[in-house]
């Protein structure tokens, strides 16, 4: 048996929207493959031909299923004893090709994950954010440093103030009293 993939929803949506893109991508090239092929001359022509061939489909179609419809009918009675069985059966079937849908979504996201991360840009993206956070620690190593050699330097500044003040303030006084003298 081959190894799961640890199924999460972060894989299964990234599986999802890359199929949903791969199946996209299809149609577009079918649609510009069939516009290419046509002529404006034919146009007209294959146009009526197509709705033309169409409709007798649908008749036939419509006609075998009405015929169908008629048939049910006769064997409803039956099958209504046996719905309860169906449906279960059915809830079951519905239930395990769910988990194995979500499974390989899964398994497809993280294929592409891988891809993603395996990828030069990316490995040059993941080396320039950690450059980046390092810069950004040293600036802040750095900041936090200038901001604790400021505060000191702010402290020893005002006690300097204070000192030359009190000196100043008794030089005055002592010169007052001279003057006064």
């Amino acid at each position: 048996m081959a190894t799961r993939t640890p199924v999460t929803p972060f894989y299964a949506i990234a599986g999802a929207g890359d199929l949903a893109v791969e199946k996209v991508r299809a149609v577009g090239e079918d649609v510009t493959a069939r516009f290419a092929k046509l002529d404006q001359k034919n146009l007209q022509t294959e146009l009526a031909q197509g709705l033309t061939k169409e409709l007798t489909k649908a008749q036939a179609e419509l006609t075998k299923r009405f015929e169908a419809i008629v048939a049910d009918a006769r064997t409803a009675p039956a099958k209504l004893r046996e719905l309860p069985k169906t449906a279960q059966a059915g809830f079951t079937t519905v239930l395990g090709q769910a988990e194995e849908t979500y499974e390989d979504l899964a398994g497809r996201g993280k294929d592409l994950v891988e891809r993603i991360r395996h990828q030069q840009a990316t490995e040059d993206l993941v080396s320039t954010a950690k450059t980046t956070v390092s810069k950004a620690k040293a600036t802040r190593t750095t900041a936090k440093k200038t901001a604790t050699s400021a505060t000191r330097n702010v402290k020893a500044t005002a006690t300097s103030a204070r000192k030359t003040a009190k000196a100043a303030a008794k030089a005055a006084e002592s010169a007052a009293d001279k003057v006064g003298d």
